[in-house]
């Protein structure tokens, strides 16, 4: 019993020692490996414009011993992408995986009404996976503040182009309609604009008659409305 135990003992040991050497036999496979997945992600943000990459079910048909020399790209992203890596010796490796791309969009934070100017708190910016984004959908915070509204929109809604649109700038000469209303009376003249102004901001207006400069809101190019 006792020299069965020490032959046993001394398999085991040879066991363990066999799996090490074969683990050291083989250190490049396993780095490799490792880092795959980063270089794979590094390798779509230098070749697709998208802010975020996330790799899923790596899968590679054999152990690599070398960095790749090359690495092309046989299915696009996203989804099930096909990639094949060459080594320095030519040799040829399949590597597939789940691709998932993120975006920056532009979202809005409250609801807001057609005809709004848009100003930095109503809206901000989020990662959003490429295949739920809309087309036309605006991804800089730039390209939507100062905008005007097109139509009413609710919260956390994401922008499109044809949503918004530049707000009209009304001329510092220009001769516009002047509309004074209060409870008791209305007056309709018409006046000059003082300084350029947005439609939809306040506007200095001067009445060529009186000389009297009035303050009021821009509500279209050709109008400006004061209430008292």
């Amino acid at each position: 019993m006792r020299r069965i135990s020490n032959i046993s003992s001394k398999l085991s040991r040879a066991i363990i020692i066999a799996a090490a050497i074969t683990l050291l036999s083989f250190p490049h496979c396993f780095a490799e490996s490792y880092d795959l997945t980063n270089m794979l992600k590094t390798y779509i943000k230098k070749n697709y414009p998208w802010a975020e990459i996330e790799i899923t079910e790596l899968s590679v048909s054999e152990p690599i011993s070398a960095i790749p020399a090359r690495i092309l790209i046989e299915k696009p992203p996203p989804g099930k992408t096909s990639f094949l890596l060459q080594l320095e010796n030519g040799k040829k490796i399949q590597v597939s995986a789940n691709v998932k791309a993120y975006d920056w969009i532009v979202i809005t934070s409250k609801p807001l009404r057609k005809g709004h100017h848009l100003e930095h708190s109503d809206v901000y910016s989020t990662l959003l996976e490429i295949t739920k984004i809309p087309r036309g959908a605006i991804t800089k915070l730039e390209n939507a503040v100062g905008k005007q509204l097109e139509r009413s929109v609710n919260a956390n809604m994401p922008l499109i182009d044809v949503m918004v649109k530049d707000r009209t700038l009304v001329k510092k000469g220009q001769t516009v309609f002047l509309i004074v209303e209060s409870p008791k009376f209305t007056i309709r003249t018409t006046g000059e604009i003082r300084a350029n102004a947005y439609v939809g901001s306040q506007a200095k207006v001067i009445n060529p008659a009186s000389k009297k400069i009035i303050s009021g809101v821009l509500i279209d190019e050709n109008t400006v409305k004061v209430e008292f």
